[in-house]
């Protein structure tokens, strides 16, 4: 399995319900190079809401890992049960975030944009912003993409996941090490290329 994999087994009986088509609405992408699906044993779908894939597997190939329901998972990453889908503007009228929101504040899956319109970040949002799915340069090039954390103090940081340059070459894959400062602000110990702020990008409120 693969950071922001979740293993879902489908409940729905009629094709227009079910959650494979709430998957495509969301812009995720069937990965079939990943299917093991024998049409005579039970299937469970295997989804990545970072890299926004997902795919179907035997439940014989399961082992260890978390099996959620089709609302477990929904309410786990907060698309559905208390969210609302919509596009949040700068006060300039630019759209700095399109996608699930509660009170007008990213919660569940979104997209936020740098002012040029190039992404910022894509994933799924929290209460302090992005943790877990993509960040990017405002030159459009992949920055990270993986889990993030709440720290007690400053900025969400990045625990697990890829780093890449601005040319978008991979620098860096694994565990990322972190310290706190004195008062708790969270420094990148190691890869040190890392950086928390990147110019141009959105000013959003969280919840």
């Amino acid at each position: 399995m693969q950071v922001g994999d979740y293993v879902v087994k489908p409940s729905c009986i009629r094709e227009e319900n079910c959650l494979k088509n709430f998957l495509k609405r969301n812009n995720f992408k069937y990965a079939d190079y990943f299917e093991n699906n024998p049409i005579n044993r039970e299937y469970l779908i295997v989804i990545n809401v970072i890299r926004r894939t997902y795919f179907e597997i035997d439940r014989y190939y399961i082992a260890g890992q978390e099996i959620l329901s089709e609302k477990e998972f929904l309410e786990k990453i907060n698309y559905e049960k208390y969210s609302i889908y919509k596009k949040l503007f700068s006060d300039d009228d630019k759209l700095v975030y399109e996608g699930y929101t509660i009170l007008d504040k990213p919660f569940g899956l979104g997209v936020a944009y740098y002012s040029n319109g190039n992404k910022y970040r894509e994933g799924i949002f929290g209460r302090r912003g992005m943790i877990e799915g993509k960040e990017f340069y405002s030159n459009g090039k992949i920055k990270f993409e993986g889990i993030l954390k709440y720290p007690g103090y400053g900025p969400i940081y990045p625990t697990m996941g890829n780093l890449y340059n601005e040319d978008g070459e991979l620098i860096f894959s694994g565990k990322f090490e972190v310290k706190k400062g004195g008062v708790g602000f969270p420094m990148v110990k190691y890869p040190k290329y890392y950086r928390f702020n990147e110019k141009d990008r959105p000013e959003i409120e969280y919840l």
